[in-house]
Order: structure tokens, then C-alpha cells, then sequence
């Protein structure tokens, strides 16, 4: 408790700075600063006269390296996420559990640095410390989307992207994270519940931590329809961590491949102001699979529905103004006889700029929902799991944020074992 009542001491605090340096940001100084002049924009870095909590990066813009690199084609980003957890009640067991994962990539706008239609070349670094805190809660869905079963530290993205066609197409080869392309939803970013980014009935998705190599071709014949393919390594359904190793086992086809399409319709209510998107997604994974009855078949497929409404603009006028309320929704299928969870529903709505002086935090409320097999075999006593989410993202300065998050979750796993745990998690984030 003492640790918890530190936390939120610390939570309070940061709040109550923001909301000062915000009053100060308001009054005149003494002395008044001289205005940049028109169409500059101010160096980050110290000395420049601009305050270190009002840079848009923990480490500036370096004195404008930064954007002389992004102008010449070269792109540095880098972030972090620290996550304090703790099972408050029920679960399997009651201890603080600290994990942090550390993002760096670097990209290259090949057009802008050798002249011709080129693409985008970019890698991507995975650094994370900790332990899989679902291991506390007894949960099937993963309630925190950073764990990972042991501390990684990879190349986890390194892929090439060329579009063609003015656009239509566009080919990404590589290394690739496949939610970042595949049965995501964009107004469920902010959870911190894995299952909120995508539906967990999707086996062998590489998605974090475990990137794969993969060939995508994806095709925008208008700006209101698209569709995707995808073929990933599926090696990582046999164990291998593909997150840490190289393209071999793709080419080699040790554990057969991971195939995955998605069609989706895009559109807009009011003008560009209000965005939706609807995607159908089906997935085939090769290899061969154990089933609950211990015989074994080769190959297992499933499919899923996406759904993305922004339903509320303040003040759309106003380009700058990022107040508004997206909701989602998504379904997956899959075979009960080879995954444990055979039906998945889940949704919910975030709203940016709930309190009009601060546009910039996030409320959300959510929930996700799965049954569990039936099929001979299985070890689930109760036939579903359910998990409650809610969150309060607050911005302290353009580059840090805490995000309070409380989670709820019914039947853990489908045991009789298990109770209903209560995890309160608090979020650090920081883009430096």
C-alpha cells in the first residue's frame, strides 16, 4: 500500500505541475520574450529560450538537427512505456510487478534522400524488461499489451514499403509487426488490455512481441475501399521467437506459413469530420496443430470483424482542436477443437479532451468478451472470460503522459481455481 499511496502521490503531483507550468504558460513573463518571427519555428534545446517542458520530445528537436534530418528523408523516433501493476484482489497471486519496454525506430525516406521514386525503408528496436504479469492474474486475454514471457531485447521491424501506381499499390517486404496492418482498431490504441488491439482468436498472428517476416500487397482503388494480403512466418506457433530471429525459418518453411486478408470500406459522416471503417479479415495458418482430443490436423483458419466511428468532433472548424469520441467493435472466430477461445466480442469508446481545458487527455471504457472451447478435451470449467477496462490518460507536457488504468476481469482462464481480479495499472509514457 505504501508503494501504491507513493504512485499516486507522484500522479498527483506530475497533474498539479502540469496544470502550473500551463497557468504560468498563460501570464506574461518578466521578461518578456521576443516572438519568433513568422513561419519558424523554435530550436528545442537548451538555451533556446523555450522551456524544456514545452518541447515536443524529451530531448528536443537538438537544436533543429532533428527536423534537418526529417527534411532531408531521415526519421528518428523513440519512446518508452513503464507499467506499475498489481493484482488488488482475486487473481492467483498479490505482488508489485514493474515492467518497461523501450521503442526506437529509425526511417528513410528514400525519395527524399537519393532523388527517385523509392519507398521507405525502416527498422524498428524492442527492448523490454520485466516479467508477463498475467502469470498474477491467471487471465487468458494478457489484461497489459507490453508483457512479454521473458526480457527482449531485438531488431523487431526491418521491412521496405514501395508504393505504386499513384498509390493504389502499395508493397511492404520484411520484418513486420502484422497489427500494424492487419484487424487493428484505431479508437481502441489508447487500452492497455491486449485484446483491445486485437482479437486474440487469431492464432499465430505476429504481432508484438513476436514481428515476422512477411511479403504484404496492399491495394486502395479508391479512398473509400481497400484491401490486403498478407503471408507471414508462422514459426512462432511452434515456439520460435521470431520477435529475435531473422528471415530463416520463413524461407525454409520449417513451420509452415501464416496467410491473412482483410477488405474494408471507408467513409466519413459530416465532410472528413467524422471517419469510420469497417474490415472483414480471414486467416489460414498451415502448420500442423495439436487438437484438445490429442490427434493432430493440419492447418487452422478463423475470421474477424473490425469496426472504427469517430461520433463526436468539438469544434471541427478548428483543425488544431483534438477533442472528439471514437468508439470500436470487433468479432473473431476460430476452431474450438485447436483454440482455447472460440468466440471473441469486445468494444468501447475513447474521448479525447473530456475536460475542455485539456484536449489532449484520453478517457476510455471498454470490455472484452470470450468464450471459451467446449470441445473434448478441454480443462475449461467456466465457459467464458470477461474483462472490464477503464482508463484517465493525463498529459503532463507535450512528451509525457500518465494513464491511470483499472481492469476487472471475470472468470480468469475459465477456472474455478481462479477468482474475478481487480489490477489497477498505472502508465508512464514518454517520447523522447
Amino acid at each position: 500500500m505504501r508503494i501504491l499511496r507513493l504512485i499516486l502521490a507522484i500522479s498527483l503531483a506530475l497533474i498539479l505541475g502540469s496544470e502550473s507550468l500551463a497557468q504560468e504558460k498563460a501570464a506574461p513573463a518578466s521578461p518578456p520574450q521576443q516572438p519568433a518571427e513568422e513561419g519558424t519555428v523554435a530550436k528545442e534545446w537548451f538555451g533556446s529560450g523555450l522551456p524544456w517542458w514545452e518541447w515536443s520530445r524529451l530531448t528536443g528537436n537538438w537544436g533543429g538537427l532533428r527536423m534537418s534530418l526529417e527534411d532531408a528523408g531521415v526519421t528518428i523516433e523513440g519512446s518508452s512505456i513503464l507499467d506499475v501493476s498489481r493484482v488488488a484482489k482475486g487473481g492467483i497471486r498479490r505482488r508489485w510487478i514493474l515492467r518497461d519496454l523501450l521503442d526506437l525506430q529509425l526511417s528513410f525516406d528514400l525519395k527524399r534522400l537519393l532523388g527517385h521514386e523509392w519507398g521507405t525503408l525502416s527498422a524498428r528496436y524492442y527492448s523490454f524488461f520485466g516479467r508477463d504479469a498475467s502469470t498474477d492474474v491467471g487471465d487468458i486475454q494478457a489484461f497489459d499489451n507490453i508483457d512479454a514471457n521473458r526480457q527482449r531485447h531485438q531488431l523487431a521491424e526491418f521491412w521496405y514499403e514501395q508504393k505504386l501506381f499513384n498509390e493504389i499499390f502499395r508493397l511492404k517486404v520484411g520484418k513486420v509487426d502484422a497489427n500494424t496492418e492487419f484487424a487493428f482498431v484505431e479508437n481502441g490504441a489508447e487500452f492497455v488490455n491486449s485484446s483491445m488491439g486485437y482479437s486474440p482468436t487469431i492464432r499465430g498472428f505476429a504481432s508484438y512481441p513476436d514481428p515476422a517476416m512477411s511479403v504484404n500487397l496492399f491495394v486502395d482503388p479508391t479512398e473509400y475501399l481497400y484491401v490486403g494480403f498478407g503471408v507471414y512466418d508462422g514459426a512462432g506457433q511452434k515456439g520460435f521467437e521470431t520477435g529475435s530471429r531473422g528471415p530463416s525459418t520463413f524461407f525454409r518453411g520449417l513451420n509452415k506459413l501464416f496467410y491473412i486478408g482483410e477488405l474494408g470500406a471507408k467513409w466519413a459522416i459530416s465532410g472528413a469530420d467524422l471517419p469510420g471503417r469497417l474490415g472483414v479479415g480471414g486467416w489460414h495458418h498451415h502448420g500442423p496443430f495439436d487438437r484438445f482430443d490429442e490427434t493432430r490436423k493440419p492447418g487452422t483458419e478463423g475470421f474477424y470483424v473490425v469496426f472504427d466511428q469517430m461520433l463526436w468532433r468539438a469544434d471541427s472548424a478548428k483543425k488544431e482542436n483534438k477533442r472528439g469520441i471514437g468508439m470500436f467493435l470487433q468479432y473473431g472466430h476460430a476452431n474450438p477443437h485447436i483454440s482455447g477461445i472460440r468466440h471473441h466480442l469486445g468494444g468501447g469508446f475513447s474521448w479525447t479532451g473530456p475536460i475542455p481545458s485539456r484536449e489532449e487527455d484520453v478517457f476510455g471504457l471498454g470490455v472484452t468478451w470470450v468464450r471459451l472451447s467446449s470441445a473434448p478435451g478441454t480443462s475449461f470449467v467456466k465457459k467464458h472470460e470477461l474483462a472490464l477496462e477503464t482508463f484517465y490518460k493525463v498529459k503532463i507536457t507535450p512528451w509525457l503522459s500518465v494513464k491511470p488504468d483499472l481492469q476487472y476481469i471475470v472468470n480468469p482462464s475459465g477456472s474455478q481455481d481462479i477468482k474475478n481480479a481487480f489490477v489497477p495499472t498505472l502508465r508512464f509514457e514518454w517520447t523522447f
